[in-house]
């Protein structure tokens, strides 16, 4: 009889022993999947950082809300692949142009768009900016056609952390992302040129007083910011083949992160840039729906519950 009733009680433990195992297997797969997530939200996090960056460039000097910096990335990325795909020319060569080419852009935009109507409502400036993303768009897709274009990673390889391979391209954007926001910071701060652009945006009229050309600056600023929508092209580029209509979407991304850390405030962009990428990844872990849709979604909420921003005080 004792016998007999050791056998259920093995059973019990064995089951119990079991269910415990499958539960920390399970939960270890989950923590496995949330760093997995979380790493790459934080990889692609840094691009739309880069995209706030740059709206936060030119609403910060000129006040302009820049609808056409989703174009820009794109034409950074799309130039430096089609420089290096007609084998002339080396991969960083091409990198470098193709930033180049987006910075041109820019200072082209305002001075063929923006500086005609300088004075004019900001509600104008909006409608112009948007007619000038629709025209880079088509023009994009006449010049290049609309094939989807690549580069190889300037890094190739991977690393691990935390038993997670992540691609040392990916740690590059991230890098770059923290070099550009370091830099802008030191140029506002401690050059000459920095302090006309602030300047600029806090009075222009007693900035122009002061010697200061607030045409050429709203250039620079157009120019600064482009080049930062280029380098985010030729970094994401390899991870992500860049078509001619990819660009809206990227600049709606970016402008997401803009709002959510206060536009005219960098440092919030870039940390609401990072935080949208992550979030990003997790609603497509439970459906790939709300991926594209979540960005607008935290846009309305911040608007309605902290218009200045989540990190304004």
């Amino acid at each position: 009889m004792n016998k007999g009733s050791k056998l259920p009680l093995f059973i019990s433990a064995a089951l119990r022993s079991f269910s415990t195992g499958a539960i920390w297997v399970r939960s270890r797969a989950v923590q496995n999947i949330a760093l997995m997530l979380s790493v790459k939200g934080v990889m692609v996090g840094s691009i739309y950082a880069l995209i706030s960056l740059g709206f936060n460039v030119i609403f910060r000097t000129t006040g302009v809300l820049n609808f056409a910096q989703g174009e820009f990335v794109m034409v950074g990325g799309i130039m430096a692949a089609w420089l290096y795909g007609t084998g002339k020319m080396s991969l960083g060569a091409a990198m470098a142009l193709g930033v180049l080419g987006a910075g041109l852009v820019g200072v082209s935009v305002d001075l063929l768009a923006i500086r005609p109507v300088r004075k004019a409502k900001p509600v104008i400036h909006i409608i112009i900016t948007v007619g000038v993303s629709i025209v880079l768009k088509a023009l994009a897709g006449l010049v290049w056609g609309t094939d989807r274009f690549h580069l190889p990673p300037i890094r190739p390889g991977s690393l691990s952390v935390g038993g997670i391979q992540v691609e040392l391209q990916s740690l590059l954007m991230l890098g770059t992302a923290g070099v550009c926001m370091a830099g802008l910071g030191c140029f506002f701060h401690g050059t000459a040129t920095g302090r006309a652009m602030r300047a600029c945006a806090e009075n222009p009229d007693a900035a122009r007083l002061c010697g200061v050309n607030p045409g050429r600056v709203s250039a620079l600023a157009f120019g600064l910011s482009a080049l930062l929508g280029g380098i985010a092209g030729v970094l994401l580029t390899p991870m992500v083949s860049m078509q001619f209509d990819q660009g809206t979407m990227l600049g709606l991304k970016g402008f997401s992160a803009a709002i959510l850390g206060g536009l005219g405030k960098p440092v919030g962009g870039v940390l609401s840039g990072v935080l949208l990428g992550v979030l990003e990844q997790f609603s497509a872990w439970m459906s790939s729906v709300y991926k594209e849709t979540l960005a607008l979604a935290l846009v309305v909420v911040v608007l309605l519950l902290r218009p200045k921003g989540v990190f304004s005080k």
